[in-house]
């Protein structure tokens, strides 16, 4: 049974005026038409469960819809021209980051200019000014939900926070609190002053995520857990309504400081199949849906509308997901994970001899929605491209042989016992972790090296993989924003083992990368450093080709259908602030 969409479009016709019956009275001209609100309506698979808490949330439709209504000190914006690079510009900041001497001390300018949307959380005032010490409750609230959101991502960065975080869990201290954290400081409602534990320069892509947006404290204690479905920001676009989780109305804040927001209203609505999909879409009811695989070759051929979508108002968008899945040695095995040329080619030999396009073939996944991943850095990344060109991730038997051939290990023979190097694998019994299993089995085997396998649970699998002595672990890693740090933080050394979200699982542990990659974090994202922030990426990446502590293997693909009548802005997917650039095409 189909949904109804309601509140997705208001149809509002033009009354015309009664007609008089005499002749010798002239007819009226007709009443002009009211003019139809208008409205940007997007849809949503049924089996996603959207919040509006910005502390809580992981996943990427929340996000989105949080970009839209709240916002940070910082946020991604479409390159200047078209097709330009998308790039990171200050929003309740007046400004870039100021840095200490020492790059510990980050001070930063507040926009009080910025005003809350209208809500009852204010009492009689109804409404109030941004204030740096929002950052400060809002940061603190994030530190105390912690792996349950995405505090993970600021983990260990600001002096004091885990602790506060940790301690508030225990006395479940939800609402704001007045206890002082000593990297946090509000010193005055124009200025935020954050301590770090180490030079952090990519600051400002960090606070560009949604989830540390600015939340007023009010609104914390008024709400506590109900924020899930409330939403107080200072966005150009307010919360408007909110139907049993499955239907999310915005409204145009009229009160908004900066530039109109362009549409009226915005409805994101859940939709249950293809159908009531596909109907919404082709009446104008929808301006863009997810469009996969299945449903494909109805509506799409080579990336254009077809069928009966052929010559309309309509653009296909396909992208490669921004994250892949791969392998990870145990660098710190005496045996796989040396540093020396032996052990070097030993790994490129592993990942040389694993036939990628047969694996996705017995693990079923649709060919046309996936592909081997072709380079080190996920889809997506800013300098995605230095990645490429490396061969990390290349599948070549010939060169496997020769490769092994050309070290000790030759025939796969270890020369210390003068038996089959043994490769111990720790895994998970997923259906598509086994045919990891069974492509590198396959592969080990012309090499003559042999694979011993143990299996857990998927929940136990973080655990082990920062403690056990095996020799390779699959994992994976999905971008949480474009910076080129989300996923070189992987091979950092201090976070080896470390049993975190960013856990380096390799274990990794390179004097060059450290040192690049320190360097790195030096460095402001800003135009001005952007050269050379490349180069020492191009440069990190060498240095993990030339290791090898990973074997990147697969990427799938996504799609959606949106209507060009509507202007979409040149934004990567991870930056998930689309919403407040689309604008209506005149």
């Amino acid at each position: 049974m189909l949904r109804r969409l309601t509140l997705l479009v208001v149809a509002v016709s033009g009354l015309l005026a009664l007609q008089l019956a005499t002749v010798a009275q002239p007819a009226p001209a007709p009443a002009p038409a009211v003019e139809q609100p208008s409205a940007l309506r997007i849809a949503y698979l049924s089996n996603e469960t959207p919040s509006l808490d910005p502390h809580t949330i992981r996943d990427d439709l929340s996000f989105r819809l949080v970009a839209a209504v709240y916002e940070t000190l910082y946020m991604y914006a479409p390159g200047p021209g078209q097709g330009g690079a998308a790039r990171v510009v200050p929003c309740l900041a007046k400004d870039y980051p100021q840095l200490s001497e020492d790059g510990l001390t980050v001070t930063i300018k507040i926009d009080t200019s910025a005003k809350f949307h209208n809500s009852v959380c204010f009492g009689e005032a109804r409404t109030r000014n941004l204030k740096a010490s929002d950052f400060v409750h809002s940061f603190k609230r994030l530190a105390v939900f912690e792996e349950n959101g995405m505090y993970w991502m600021a983990d260990g960065l600001i002096k004091g926070l885990d602790e506060y975080g940790e301690t508030a869990r225990d006395q479940m201290q939800y609402e704001t609190t007045d206890t002082k954290v000593e990297g946090l400081q509000a010193p005055d409602d124009e200025t935020l002053v954050l301590k770090l534990t180490r030079p952090y320069g990519p600051i400002v892509t960090l606070l560009a995520h949604p989830t540390f947006c600015a939340v007023p404290k009010e609104a914390i204690d008024h709400w506590g857990g109900g924020l899930h479905e409330r939403a107080v920001g200072t966005g150009p676009y307010r919360l408007n309504a909110v139907s049993d989780d499955k239907l999310y109305v915005l409204k145009r804040w009229d009160d908004y400081r900066g530039e109109k927001a362009a549409f009226e209203r915005i409805t994101v609505t859940e939709c249950n199949f293809w159908n009531e999909f596909l109907e919404g879409y082709k009446s104008g009811v929808l301006h863009e849906i997810p469009l996969w695989p299945a449903y494909y070759e109805r509506v799409a051929k080579d990336g254009k509308p077809a069928g009966t979508l052929a010559g309309t108002d309509t653009e296909v968008v396909e992208e490669d997901q921004h994250g892949f899945y791969f392998m990870a040695f145990n660098m710190q095995d005496p045996l796989w994970g040396a540093l020396d040329e032996d052990g070097r080619a030993l790994r490129r030999a592993v990942s040389l001899c694993i036939d990628r396009e047969e694996l996705l073939t017995n693990a079923g996944w649709n060919r046309k929605w996936s592909s081997p991943q072709p380079g080190l850095f996920p889809a997506g990344t800013e300098f995605e491209d230095a990645g490429q060109g490396t061969d990390v991730a290349k599948f070549d038997l010939k060169a496997a042989k020769d490769v092994l051939d050309g070290c000790k290990y030759k025939g796969g023979i270890d020369p210390a016992t003068g038996k089959a190097l043994t490769l111990r694998f720790v895994t998970t019994d997923a259906g598509f972790y086994e045919q990891i299993v069974n492509s590198l089995r396959a592969g080990l085997k012309t090499l003559g090296i042999r694979l011993d396998v143990r299996y857990v649970d998927t929940s136990d699998l973080r655990e082990e993989v920062s403690s056990s002595d095996d020799q390779l672990f699959t994992t994976g890693w999905f971008l949480d924003y474009p910076d080129p740090v989300n996923f070189l933080q992987l091979f950092w050394s201090e976070n080896a083992a470390n049993g975190k979200e960013f856990n380096n699982v390799a274990r990794y542990n390179s004097a060059e990368f450290d040192k690049l990659f320190l360097q790195y974090e030096k460095l402001q994202a800003s135009e001005q450093n952007a050269a050379k922030r490349r180069e020492l990426v191009t440069a990190m990446a060498g240095v993990i080709a030339k290791d090898q502590p990973l074997v990147p293997l697969v990427r799938q693909r996504e799609a959606r259908l949106r209507s060009t009548k509507v202007e979409w802005p040149a934004l990567p997917r991870r930056t998930f602030n689309d919403i407040r650039f689309v604008k209506e095409k005149k």
